[in-house]
């Protein structure tokens, strides 16, 4: 992947910790390419369960340290469900998460439409985390496409889209309007089988 990309997202890291060695091979296999960055998700314990414990955090980072140390985590992806709304709660809890893992390069993934209230990209900004941006089918409630960024980390997913049947001119492209506070772009496409976007 790595003659061909720049970055790629690590999903498996949202169903389980990832242990420290696999982190070391995933390092190898990437020597050749200087410009190559991971983005690991966080697991799904503390984005959607929300059950963490102090022990299932220390292991979780045990696994991505390879990646922070060789300087090779792009990104730090918070993916959280379309039923996490925008509360005062649920930001608390993103402030939390952001004091608990301050070392990292932060992401956060929302999709209910809530979040697009103002105030909330003044929040993430001051937290230092990035907006991700995803372009997906729109429901009622969902969070709209967009190409903001909130740190500096530009960053962009696309998935739940047919590229066929997306009508000329809807599927835009984000990467020329992120904003000027974005240094690094990261641009991830969620994809399986024959390659097509899966709705």
């Amino acid at each position: 992947m790595a003659n061909y990309f720049d970055t790629i997202e690590i999903n498996v890291s949202f169903y389980r910790p990832v242990p420290a060695k696999t982190a070391e091979t995933w390092l190898k296999r990437i020597e050749h390419n200087a410009r190559f960055r991971f983005t690991a998700k966080l697991w799904r314990g503390f984005t959607h369960e929300r059950n963490a414990t102090a022990n299932d955090e220390r292991e979780f980072k045990d696994g991505i340290i390879p990646l922070l140390e060789a300087e090779r985590l792009g990104a730090l992806l918070l993916q959280f469900p379309w039923s996490f709304r925008n509360t005062d709660e649920n930001r608390e809890y993103i402030a939390r998460l952001r004091a608990r893992s301050s070392e990292y390069p932060l992401v956060l993934e929302v999709r209910h439409g809530s979040w697009s209230k103002p105030g909330t990209l003044d929040m993430l900004e001051q937290l230092g985390i990035g907006l991700c941006n995803i372009d997906q089918p729109l429901f009622k409630r969902s969070v709209k496409s967009s190409g903001l960024a909130t740190s500096t980390i530009g960053y962009v997913r696309l998935h739940g889209r047919n590229y066929k049947r997306c009508p000329a001119g809807e599927c835009r492209n984000y990467f020329g309007h992120q904003n000027a506070r974005s240094r690094t772009s990261r641009h991830q496409l969620r994809a399986e089988g024959n390659g097509e976007p899966r709705n």
